[in-house]
């Protein structure tokens, strides 16, 4: 998928607010998927086991190598314009601050008149606010886990970045047969979420705009304070808040920067937020050794490899029009 594709699902997604079936259908149309996904591995004792086992782990966004990824930006002007429209007219009387707030009194719970003169007793402090705001960017991005993949095998920049500078190997997923699904086929996956919670692979948009997130962070904010029983909201607004933000995580995690952009990335989204770092088990169709791959390890990958099943093992090569290829591994 070229940028423009990828420009063309990110369209709609700005435009999903829901998840009813028609929805779901128009996303779809703007989301030709892949036949298959691959993703760059170093070889270390880790990503061996994994390939033995199967396994793929979802990588929390907090310790990504672009501290920009999944990077909830905040209109921090705007909150502040807000609040102080808010304090200059609690003294005054406004008719319109109070419609304002006895507009909220059904979701909030909270007397109009309460609210104002709780605010005029206990003015809002902005810096805390802002603290708060920022804190919860942290929070959010350490608990928004995503395995990364790539369309093209032969992504220079992967292969240079991800598999330790042609030394190490990439894992190629059909995404069109249902054997590479692994999760919820054994005795144990009854007792796993993860296993009814199937994620979908999402295309990654890349460009210099940002994503004003502040209506996510603000909501994530008071489910904090909940949660930690610093407030009581009501059942109302809490079904409310989840509507606002429905595919907030999804749109902060999809956009990256331009600069980015040959990484060709797709991204597979975990829905739970939670800070365990969990996987999930899919089967590569074949297995591609790097260029520069010493021998000793090649035969630790295929060993890996044959354990889990995989037969199809290839090795990348630079083919006689000087460019990157893949051929059969021969047996040594």
């Amino acid at each position: 998928m070229d940028n423009g594709g990828r420009q063309k699902f990110w369209e709609q997604l700005l435009k999903t607010r829901d998840n009813t079936p028609q929805t779901m259908q128009d996303l779809c149309a703007a989301l030709p998927y892949p036949s298959k996904l691959c993703r760059f591995r170093p070889v270390s004792e880790s990503t061996l086991k994994q390939l033995q086992d199967n396994k793929l782990y979802f990588s929390s966004a907090y310790f990504y190598d672009d501290p920009f990824d999944t990077y909830i930006h905040i209109d921090i002007e705007g909150i502040k314009k807000l609040h102080s429209f808010i304090n200059d007219n609690l003294d005054k009387d406004d008719s319109q601050i109070l419609n304002y707030f006895k507009f909220l009194e059904p979701i909030t719970r909270i007397n109009a008149e309460a609210l104002i003169k709780r605010l005029k007793d206990n003015p809002l402090d902005m810096s805390r606010l802002e603290e708060a705001l920022k804190n919860i960017r942290t929070i959010i991005q350490k608990n928004l886990f995503s395995i990364c993949f790539c369309e093209n095998t032969l992504n220079e920049t992967l292969w240079l970045k991800y598999a330790n500078n042609y030394k190490g190997f990439a894992l190629v997923y059909n995404m069109n047969d249902e054997e590479t699904f692994l999760c919820g086929k054994e005795e144990i996956c009854k007792k796993c979420r993860q296993a009814y919670e199937k994620p979908t692979a999402y295309p990654v948009y890349y460009s210099q705009e940002e994503y004003n997130a502040t209506l996510f962070a603000i909501v994530c904010l008071l489910w904090a304070e909940q949660n930690s029983g610093n407030m009581n909201l009501s059942p109302e607004f809490l079904k409310l808040s989840y509507q606002a933000v429905m595919w907030e995580a999804e749109r902060i995690s999809l956009i990256k920067k331009k600069c980015h952009e040959y990484d060709e990335e797709w991204r597979m989204i975990r829905p739970s937020m939670m800070p365990e770092r969990t996987y999930i088990k899919m089967k590569p169709k074949k297995v591609i050794l790097g260029l520069r791959m010493p021998e000793y390890e090649r035969r630790l990958v295929v060993s890996a490899a044959k354990v889990a099943g995989i037969e199809e093992i290839e090795e990348l090569y630079i083919n006689d029009k000087d460019k990157l290829d893949t051929k059969k591994r021969r047996e040594k």
